[in-house]
């Protein structure tokens, strides 16, 4: 990996930039939470933290409200993209609040004391935000052990049927369901450093497998990129050369998170996501 193939991404990246500092979805789209975040990670970008911190709200969490529903997933990113004070109060956000606690049933059984946390609030708790929650604390309060251990059991209940993870469940009406790639790589960012672990081994060969059979979606070889390399697995390497290949032939359709996610798996932005203990 040369450092042209960063400069190439982040040019890209930077290039959809909105007004106010922040990023939209795509260029020319309001700033929103996840791509700013995504992106400050990504350039190391002064601009997009501030748009960060003015629009974090007193709580401590970041929200993109859409009608009655506030999404608070991002909240995660930006305690890790934030600096100081700002993103420890994300941090502080993230450990002081759970998903809704929902039954368990024979349709859908899961550990109910394991609720993780949600892609918006007070609704049911997903492998991705959960998977978001416990990096964040890892990296920016990792005093937060019950936090921490409530992320990771919550990720080990609803591990799949032979590893890796699907979006939010490991059975439904009977059915074992497959895991995915994105969810997958998500999760082994939070399990990072965790050798010897069988679910940590489970999950990187599962990674391993899927990107592959999900290799025409920039986001998943973006995010799966990252994982392992974080993880730092040889099959990183080869994952890289394939997102590479996908950025020079669809540059992601300008899509900014993926471009994002991409700049961070092939640049310096992904020290910010490693867990040192």
């Amino acid at each position: 990996m040369s450092d042209h193939t960063f400069d190439s991404i982040s040019e890209a990246l930077a290039a959809s930039r909105a007004p106010d500092g922040g990023f939209g979805p795509r260029a020319g789209l309001p700033s929103e939470p996840e791509p700013t975040a995504l992106a400050a990670l990504a350039l190391g970008d002064g601009p997009a933290r501030a748009w960060l911190e003015a629009n974090q709200r007193a709580d401590g969490t970041m929200t993109l409200s859409i009608g009655t529903v506030d999404n608070v997933a991002s909240t995660a990113l930006a305690a890790i993209a934030l600096e100081g004070a700002a993103g420890r109060r994300a941090a502080d956000a993230i450990a002081d609040t759970r998903a809704s606690r929902v039954p368990s049933s024979p349709a859908v059984p899961f550990n109910a004391d394991l609720p993780g946390w949600p892609w918006t609030a007070g609704a049911f708790g997903w492998v991705e935000p959960t998977s978001m929650a416990v990096l964040a604390l890892r990296i920016v309060l990792p005093e937060a052990t019950d936090a921490i251990d409530h992320g990771t059991g919550m990720l080990r209940d609803r591990e799949c049927v032979g590893g890796g993870w699907n979006y939010g469940n490991r059975i439904v009406l009977g059915e074992e369901l497959a895991p995915f790639g994105q969810p997958t790589a998500i999760a082994m960012l939070a399990m990072q450093t965790a050798d010897g672990d069988d679910l940590w081994q489970r999950g990187l060969a599962t990674l391993r497998r899927l990107w592959r059979q999900e290799a025409s979606g920039g986001l998943t070889l973006a995010v799966a990129a990252a994982a392992l390399r974080v993880n730092r697995d040889d099959d990183a390497t080869a994952c890289t050369a394939a997102l590479v290949e996908t950025f020079a032939r669809t540059r992601f359709l300008g899509d900014a998170v993926a471009l994002a996610w991409a700049a961070i798996a092939t640049g310096p932005g992904l020290d910010r996501l490693g867990v040192s203990t």
